[in-house]
């Protein structure tokens, strides 16, 4: 056993000392960094992987500095701390929990910059400062409301940011223990978020759910030193990450896609747009990745994480408008609320709703789902969404259940459709009007107030006159949903929250490009641009279906490619079916031809003997009956009737025939003329010596054939049968009586 742990320690020295090594040719930009950006440039997807060791949601993740270390916090009320080279390649799963727990939900985490410590704030009002060696608690911060976010600066190391709930934004000096902390704002609507520049701990970023996304300066901080692009649409901000040097800034704001800043310009210079993007219902965050921080990662609504490119931006030029296609993650199985990214091992973690934590690398390991060049078949959950609900959402974890929560699915499930079914962009103004929900992933949101005095005396000028200079007529453009998307076909969608985002799409749109630009831009064609997208996709899923519909009736590998192919194929099918059937006919009719000669000679020898007083009983049995007329000629109506001669048929004998007698009208035209000349011959034989053994017979069939067709002269016949058979009836006769 002393040698195993002998060995488990060697291996530990070795793989602390290779990723040492590592680190340090990626701060020199060495091979490293030049395979992760090599291996993210091709990438259409990424290798994923789950960590399971919460109870419940998962609202918070950080790496340590160095990135040997995720920490993560969420509605079970722990924090875990998971080793990464360890977690990369073992499938045990066995966090490390910090000792002392939160009365509640937790919502933010961060490191110090020696690893020596972890910090968590939550719902509980309350910063714990946990030892990240022994999982003791070292020290604790009080505050007057929940804490949404904390920052620990990366020069000094000794500075710790918070922002509350109660609408303040605290600086901790470390060194003081527990000092009164600096007040640097104090407003009446909650931060969100807040971060120290990565180079200089004397500036700091922070998110508000009011006035949005902003730059202070500590020295000086009576006001803001820049107010980023004010959106009266959408004031709430969530999130604001500084990339790895401090030259780039990414807000998130509610409603809205990602949008990058330059630190000290109030103007953006991109926005990030995807149709499908949408954030409203939880607390989401942004962050940059890729060993150039050439990447824009955020989670979505729809259970998706989206990758943008910076390839096309031109960190000059403001009010970019960006439409690249993003990576599309899938895996999920419900909203994606957090992502970070790990520079050392080029990593990403993301997490929300669910119970488990998701690492992404695009490199293949054992026991690591999906792929690299290949975008997944199938992008979204699949899944089956529910529509209905409970609104309380127990948040007893004593059970220590890691297994999906299917009431926390259907909660939020729920919820998202809630919010975009009942979203009317003629609110915007009240956008972030909703309380606090502090029992569920950090659904948090703001009340709608208006400025203090001790805001107007901050000299606060979100540009007011942005909504005067609306038009009213465009206000209400807003509240139209996206034309044509009832019309397109529901395979268009995935499920239904991706159909109800496709219906917001112009309103979405519209908010976006009026929100994040001051530049006018033309919202009816890049609408246009998008519904022609969208035609086009739901006509390839017609298309999908019109060829799994035609390889199930042609089964063969040769499907066609075209309807008009298709229409084609089927006529010759169907040609041969009947040219099968009508070959079938022709051979049976050659096969009965002489048999019905035969029986015509037969019978003429046998009328020979008959009596002359039966010549008129017999054309009153040489008439066709009624129900014959519909389908078949006068030779097989005659051939019939003089089988009446031998054998009286019964009704159901008849009706057995007609089928075959009506097969014989079609191809036995020739044969009239001879049936006739027959009849004729035969009835002048009728005038010899009469029979009373015939008469007897011939007067009772005469006597069954009149009540028959005097039955069935009172329907019309088809065609104008009747009329004819009467005048053949009596030219018959008349060249008998000649």
């Amino acid at each position: 056993m002393s040698l195993w742990r002998n060995l488990r320690s060697l291996e530990t020295r070795n793989l602390d000392l290779a990723l040492s090594q590592r680190e340090n040719q990626l701060v020199a930009g060495h091979l490293p960094s030049a395979i992760f950006r090599e291996r993210l440039s091709a990438a259409q997807n990424l290798y994923q992987r789950n960590l399971t060791g919460h109870y419940g949601c998962v609202n918070a993740l950080e790496f340590s500095s160095g990135g040997q270390f995720l920490a993560s916090g969420g509605d079970d009320k722990r924090v875990l701390l998971w080793n990464i080279d360890r977690e990369v390649v073992s499938k045990l799963g066995k966090p490390h929990s910090m000792n002392e727990k939160h009365a509640s939900n937790i919502f933010c985490l961060g490191f110090d910059t020696q690893n020596s410590y972890v910090f968590s704030g939550g719902n509980d009002d309350l910063v714990i400062q946990h030892d990240l060696e022994t999982g003791k608690i070292l020290n604790h911060f009080s505050h007057d409301g929940p804490v949404y976010g904390l920052s620990v600066d990366r020069i000094s190391g000794h500075l710790l940011s918070v922002a509350t709930e109660h609408g303040e934004i605290l600086v901790y000096d470390l060194r003081a223990g527990k000092s009164e902390p600096l007040a640097l704002a104090k407003f009446k609507t909650p931060f969100n978020a807040v971060e120290f520049h990565p180079l200089n701990g004397h500036f700091l970023a922070t998110a508000n759910a009011k006035r949005g996304a902003m730059l202070w300066d500590l020295r000086h901080h009576q006001q803001p030193l820049c107010q980023y692009n004010y959106i009266p649409e959408s004031p709430s901000c969530m999130s604001v990450r500084f990339n790895c040097n401090g030259t780039l800034l990414l807000t998130l704001h509610r409603r809205l896609p990602p949008i990058l800043y330059s630190p000290g310009a109030p103007e953006p210079v991109a926005t990030f747009y995807h149709d499908e993007y949408f954030n409203s219902c939880t607390m989401k965050s942004c962050t940059f990745a890729g060993p150039q921080d050439e990447l824009v990662v955020s989670g979505s609504d729809n259970f998706n994480m989206f990758i943008w490119r910076l390839d096309g931006v031109d960190l000059d030029e403001k009010n970019q408008w960006m439409e690249t296609t993003p990576i599309i993650l899938a895996g999920h199985r419900s909203i994606v609320n957090q992502v970070r990214y790990n520079r050392e091992r080029c990593l990403l973690a993301s997490s929300g709703v669910e119970k488990i934590i998701k690492l992404w690398s695009p490199f293949a390991q054992q026991g690591w789902e999906g792929s690299l060049t290949q975008a997944e078949a199938l992008p979204y959950c699949t899944r089956a969404l529910h529509r209905e609900s409970s609104d309380h959402v127990s948040q007893d974890f004593t059970a220590r259940n890691t297994d999906e929560d299917q009431v926390m699915l259907a909660f939020f499930d729920t919820l998202v459709q809630r919010e975009l079914e009942s979203w009317s962009t003629m609110d915007n103004q009240n956008s972030s009007k909703s309380s606090t929900d502090t029992s569920t992933c950090s659904e948090v949101s703001s009340p709608t107030e208006e400025p203090s005095d001790e805001e107007r005396d901050q000299d606060w000028d979100p540009d007011p006159q942005t909504d005067r200079d609306q038009p009213e007529e465009h206000v209400q453009e807003q509240d139209i949903d996206t034309p044509n998307v009832s019309e397109l076909s529901w395979q268009t969608y995935p499920n239904r929250i991706f159909y109800l985002i496709a219906k917001k799409r112009r309103a979405l749109l519209q908010l976006a490009v009026r929100g994040t630009t001051r530049h006018p831009r033309n919202v009816d064609q890049l609408l246009l641009r998008l519904l022609g997208e969208q035609k086009q996709a739901a006509t390839q899923a017609r298309i999908s279906d019109w060829l799994e519909e035609t390889h199930r009736l042609f089964g063969d590998d040769e499907l066609p490619t075209t309807s008009a192919e298709a229409a084609a194929r089927e006529q010759r099918r169907r040609d041969g079916v009947l040219l099968c059937r009508n070959r079938r006919t022709q051979e049976s009719k050659i096969v009965e031809t002489p048999k019905s000669r035969m029986g015509q000679r037969k019978r003429k020898r046998k009328v020979r003997r008959q009596p002359f007083q039966a010549t008129k009983h017999r054309r009153a049995t040489g008439r066709p009956r009624t129900t014959e007329l519909d389908g078949s000629s006068a030779s097989s109506d005659s051939e019939a009737n003089y089988d009446s001669d031998e054998e009286e048929p019964s009704s159901g004998d008849n009706n057995n025939n007609n089928t075959n007698e009506r097969e014989s009208l079609q191809t036995d035209d020739d044969g009239d003329n001879s049936s006739t000349t027959s009849l004729a011959s035969m009835e002048a034989q009728f005038s010899q010596a009469p029979s009373t053994a015939s008469s007897f017979l011939f007067h009772q069939l005469e006597t069954n054939n009149n009540s028959q067709l005097t039955s069935n002269q009172n329907h019309k016949a088809v065609n104008g049968l009747i009329p004819d058979i009467c005048n053949t009836e009596s030219t018959a006769s008349t060249s008998s009586s000649m």
